[in-house]
């Protein structure tokens, strides 16, 4: 692994340079400022945002999406066969594929997703299948050792960037719509990559660098993809010779990605230290606070949240609340505390489409969330007291409510039959 560890170290060490070019004054604001513009205009034309942006959704206004949305070297989902390719030419995502109905578990929950009414999140839905296919499509380039192109992640962070609608919202909804049918190692970068973005975005990011973030994000596990199917999905805790190689997949990461390295130097170094921890007991290289690249820090953050959230081979998930708790814990110390604090202002500890039982008993499924107090979010009660089911569905807003709060999260498996 030493190739990647001085490839990684020659990037960290080229941005120390430029820290300390700005500290002695070479380097001003105004030219930082023009250096940071001519890197977006790149990446804007690269992206060709004017075809990208009929994904924009507007907010406030209603938008027919048409049948098929064409997007320049992106991918093709095939209705039938659900196989995907990178073309030179102008392939049509199809929508029948992208907004397929999902696993059958859905159609057994009490409440229809709020996602879905009046055609809302239709948008968001896409670009998740979507994106989905591609990691599929770069799984299987890695395992053959073959190329990828990269246009098409830009193009979805592009949109994540600029949707107008909450994903963070409805990310989850999706992931449990799909579970059933899902990859982990599939899904989980692209809830990494929303969840990611919008702490980035908290953090003040430009759009250059939101964009370099973005990268590292959806790719940061892509060296899983060289670790075997049978000790990823292995029921139980792997041996310890299998952890080991588990915990190659940074560096492994860093190779595969080499190519990308001069453009993207920053994205390396986060993908490299995405798996450090603030109070160093993290890897590969044990690194503590702030030795670790803000990138990386947002990352892990981010991933682990998402980890702890769904279900693994080895591991039941945890509720999203208790995931949360053990995530700012003041005995891990895993993430530097503004690190933390961004997390937390932006990731619904009750995200839409989640089920929570109130101090009356009473359980609903979250359809909304409250920015300013997210303890109380807009709730649909569908069972009461006695677990019996109110027909209709009631809709309370908690911030209207003062006594009523949320007592605890419940799963899908534990709601009356």
């Amino acid at each position: 692994m030493a190739r990647a560890y001085d490839l990684v170290m020659g990037k960290k060490q080229s941005l120390t340079n430029v820290d300390q070019q700005d500290e002695s004054g070479k380097e001003t604001a105004a030219e930082r400022a023009a250096l940071e513009e001519a890197a977006l205009t790149e990446a804007r034309m690269s992206l060709r945002l004017s075809e990208i942006d009929i994904l924009k959704l507007k907010s406030g206004t209603q938008h027919e999406i048409p049948a098929a949305i064409e997007i320049e070297k992106t991918i093709v989902v095939d209705n039938q066969q659900a196989s995907l390719a990178v073309e030179t030419a102008t392939p049509a995502l199809s929508m029948a594929t992208a907004t397929k109905q999902p696993s059958d578990r859905q159609n057994h929950q009490p409440v229809a997703k709020a996602m879905d009414e009046n055609g809302e999140g239709e948008g968001t839905r896409m670009i998740y299948m979507a994106a989905k296919q591609y990691m599929a499509h770069i799984r299987d380039q890695v395992r053959k050792g073959a190329p990828f192109e990269i246009e098409p992640a830009l193009t979805y962070i592009n949109n994540v960037l600029h949707s107008s609608q909450d994903m963070t919202s409805q990310i989850y909804q999706l992931t449990v719509d799909h579970e059933q049918e899902d990859d982990y190692y599939l899904s989980s970068p692209i809830n990494t990559l929303v969840y990611g973005l919008k702490v980035a975005q908290r953090m003040g990011y430009s759009e250059s660098k939101l964009i370099e973030f973005g990268l590292a994000a959806l790719l940061h596990d892509i060296g899983m993809f060289r670790i075997p199917d049978e000790i990823l999905n292995k029921p139980g805790r792997p041996s310890d010779s299998e952890m080991n190689l588990i915990k190659s997949h940074p560096e492994f990461a860093v190779e595969i990605m080499a190519p990308y390295a001069a453009t993207y130097p920053k994205m390396i170094r986060a993908i490299y230290e995405h798996q450090e921890r603030a109070n160093g007991q993290g890897y590969p290289q044990g690194l503590k606070g702030d030795e670790i690249c803000d990138y990386a820090q947002i990352i892990g953050i981010c991933d682990s949240y998402e980890a702890m959230t769904h279900h693994r081979p080895h591991k039941k998930p945890l509720l999203q609340a208790d995931s949360i708790k053990e995530l700012i814990s003041s005995k891990s110390n895993l993430f530097e505390p503004r690190i933390t604090k961004m997390f937390l202002d932006e990731i619904s500890i009750y995200p839409i489409g989640s089920y929570v039982r109130l101090n009356n008993r009473n359980i609903g499924r979250v359809v909304a969330t409250n920015k300013s107090n997210p303890m109380k979010p807009v709730v649909n009660l569908i069972f009461d007291e006695k677990g019996i089911r109110v027909d209709p569905p009631r809709m309370v807003d908690l911030r209207s409510h003062p006594v009523l709060n949320i007592e605890d999260s419940v799963s899908f498996e534990d709601l009356p039959a």
